[in-house]
């Protein structure tokens, strides 16, 4: 069933909570809730990772503890997400953002002179210590993609991890069904 697969690679609270990172939330952190396998709670807390953990934002596992805390939904499935943007994805994920958003605004994709000339605007401002122009436009298109594909990923994996519990509990029940349909032989 999907509660044993989850149980059976989740860490446990104790270990968890020994983390630098949880020493900072305290106690709230034991909070049962936060470890409950059930169907809500896994969802919830795969969405609630998923939509942060494709945000390249600072910070993103903080956010995460931090909703996680509120809704009391699964947190080591929520953090497990945060790791959706790594090295690895950061690119697809950017440029999937710069793709919607520039569909948002009816804008043309970037090419490589608007993004040197960004990152002449971005050089300038630091080299003057934040005195400067920097085109917010394009952080606009940029944030805007995100947070859409964020939450295009985020209801996507929250739907198939429903359906994955259902499909889990509905072969559950017809193995459980099929064993007590098939006749019992005693051969004493």
């Amino acid at each position: 069933m999907a509660k044993q697969f989850f149980q059976s690679w989740l860490p446990s609270p104790e270990k968890v909570s020994k983390l630098k990172l949880m020493r900072f939330f305290g106690q709230r952190t034991l909070n049962p809730l936060l470890w409950y396998v059930n169907r809500k709670s896994i969802s919830r807390a795969v969405f609630i990772g998923a939509f942060f953990g494709l945000l390249p934002i600072p910070f993103h596992s903080v956010l995460i503890i931090l909703v996680v805390l509120l809704l009391e939904v699964n947190l080591p499935v929520a953090l497990a997400l945060a790791w959706l943007s790594n090295p690895l994805t950061l690119v697809p994920i950017l440029y999937v953002g710069f793709w919607l958003g520039s569909k948002i605004y009816h804008v043309h994709m970037i090419n490589k002179d608007m993004m040197l000339g960004v990152l002449h605007q971005i050089c300038n401002w630091i080299k003057h210590f934040g005195h400067g122009h920097i085109d917010l436009s394009l952080a606009k298109i940029l944030m805007s993609g995100l947070v859409i594909e964020a939450l295009v990923l985020a209801l996507c994996l929250y739907a198939a991890t429903e359906i994955f519990w259902r499909w889990s509990i509905m072969r559950h029940r017809q193995k459980r069904r099929q064993k007590k349909a098939e006749p019992q032989f005693d051969l004493k």
